[in-house]
Parts: C-alpha cells; sequence; structure tokens
C-alpha cells in the first residue's frame, strides 16, 4: 500500500482539543483482486471447507477499538462499553491479509453498523463489492446486499463448538463454516497488533491526532511486510449500500448450509 494511498481527514488546525474528522486508509485496487484472493484461499488447501460455497465471497469487515487519549472537549464520546477510551476502527482486509480500506478516528461510543453505514453511503472510494460478491461479517453487523452474516441466537464462534461438539443443524454448519473463513480479519487485526504493540497500551501518551497517524501507519506497513499478490480480473459496476432487510442475501446464506449440510450427519 503506498503513501499516497492514505487519505488524511483532519482538521487543519492541530490543537488535540478539537474534534477530528476520521480519516481513512484506502489502497485502491481493481474490484475484481478479490476474486483472485479467494481463489487462492480455497484452491490452496486440501480440503473442500469453502470451496464452491463461498466462490463469491471476496473479503471479511469488522472493526477493531484502538486505545487513545481523547479530545478534552468531547471525551466521554470516545468511552465505549468499557468505559476505557478508544477509536473505532473499521477495516476490510482481503484473503491475503492485506487492508484494502480503514476509517480511523471515530469515538469509540459509535456503533459498528452506523460506522459501516455512514462510510457505505459517504465515503466516495468506500471499496463496495462488485456485483455479485460480498464481503463476511459477524453478527454486529445486518445480512445485507454484498454482506453476508451469520446466523443468529445459534452458535456461532469457534470456541463454542470446540467446547459443545459438532453441529447439530443447518444452521450451525454454515455458521461454523462461515466463523473459521471469516477469521481471516480476526487474525489480520492480531498479526498487525502484534506487530506493533504500542497499539495495545491501555495508557497512551499521546493525543488523538498522534494516535490517527500511528494507525494508519502501521496498516500501510503491514500491507508492506504481507506478501504481495497478484491483481485479479475486473467487474463491472458494485452493489450500493441498502440498510435495509435483503432477502435474497438470507436466500443465500440458506442456500449455503443446505448445500453445506449435504452428506453432513446432523442429529436432527
Amino acid at each position: 500500500m503506498a503513501n499516497d494511498m492514505v487519505r488524511w481527514y483532519m482538521d487543519d488546525d492541530d490543537d488535540e482539543d478539537d474534534v477530528l474528522k476520521p480519516e481513512r486508509l484506502l489502497q485502491r485496487t481493481d474490484r475484481g483482486a478479490g476474486w483472485h484472493h479467494v481463489q487462492q484461499f480455497m484452491h490452496g488447501s486440501d480440503d473442500d471447507r469453502y470451496w464452491p460455497f463461498f466462490k463469491d465471497c471476496i473479503g471479511a469487515l469488522d472493526g477493531t477499538h484502538i486505545s487513545v487519549r481523547p479530545p478534552k472537549r468531547n471525551a466521554e464520546a470516545y468511552r465505549g462499553r468499557k468505559q476505557e477510551p478508544t477509536m473505532n476502527v473499521l477495516a476490510i482486509c482481503n484473503f491475503d491479509m492485506k487492508f484494502i480500506y480503514a476509517f480511523v478516528g471515530v469515538p469509540g461510543r459509535a456503533h459498528d453498523t452506523k460506522v459501516l453505514t455512514y462510510c457505505a453511503r459517504n465515503e466516495p472510494f468506500f471499496p463496495h463489492p462488485p456485483n455479485g460478491k460480498y464481503y463476511l461479517v459477524d453478527a454486529g453487523y445486518p445480512t445485507r446486499t454484498g454482506y453476508l452474516g451469520p446466523y443468529r441466537r445459534v452458535r456461532y464462534h469457534l470456541d463454542q463448538f470446540n467446547r459443545g461438539g459438532p453441529p447439530t443443524n443447518t444452521r450451525e454448519v454454515f455458521n461454523r463454516r462461515h466463523s473459521s473463513m471469516r477469521s481471516v480479519i480476526e487474525r489480520t487485526f492480531g498479526v498487525w497488533k502484534a506487530k506493533w504493540r504500542i497499539l495495545d497500551r491501555r495508557h497512551p501518551k499521546y493525543g488523538l491526532i498522534k494516535w490517527i497517524k500511528l494507525v494508519t501507519s502501521t496498516m500501510t506497513l503491514h500491507n508492506f511486510i504481507q506478501e504481495k499478490e497478484e491483481d485479479g480480473d475486473g467487474h463491472g459496476g458494485h452493489i450500493p449500500y441498502e440498510p435495509t432487510g435483503d432477502r435474497a442475501m438470507e436466500g443465500l446464506r440458506d442456500h449455503i448450509g443446505n448445500e453445506l449440510s449435504r452428506g453432513y450427519r446432523l442429529p436432527y
């Protein structure tokens, strides 16, 4: 990810007390590049856990929190559920564990769905999935066209299956595969934060502006460190984000779940 792909969204005044606009980190790749990554990811293994069920998936999306020293005039907005001041970072990664988009600097109290809705509707460079493709999201986000989430109110996280045994129905079969594949974004966050331990500081001594720069810079360096990949074939058009119910994506989820369950012994 080159430096000219880093966009700054801060007020001109460098006063730490100012309420800052978020900034975005963007890797402008061909819109079909994610297709190349998912083919490598799925075909590179000796099992058929993902292929061809998730053949149209091009990456994963999630948010993560970074501890910050908030601006004095707006400190409460940065205190999230744990009451520690953080900024909410929305990120999208591909299956090479590279960040292809990040929106940095949002106050920690902001809900993940609101951050995504804002970016998808207002950010001109937001990497909307091409028509027919989608990102994986967790249950914190709604299932929308181009954003495939898990079934709710059934087991999802891998440790739940490790403790409670294998899936017992079609929805759990889908959720376990979805969770395993979506973990690429969590692993990407983990590698990034482990490489630059300053990101996990509980009591940061730097102000918000510097933390935004640190996050953006280390994400850029993370991408440089990751192995380079070829661009894939392009696709025309993209899917606009609509924050409404989506029966088509829910139908796709049902279809994938049923296909995954073929030949799978389920108690019911």
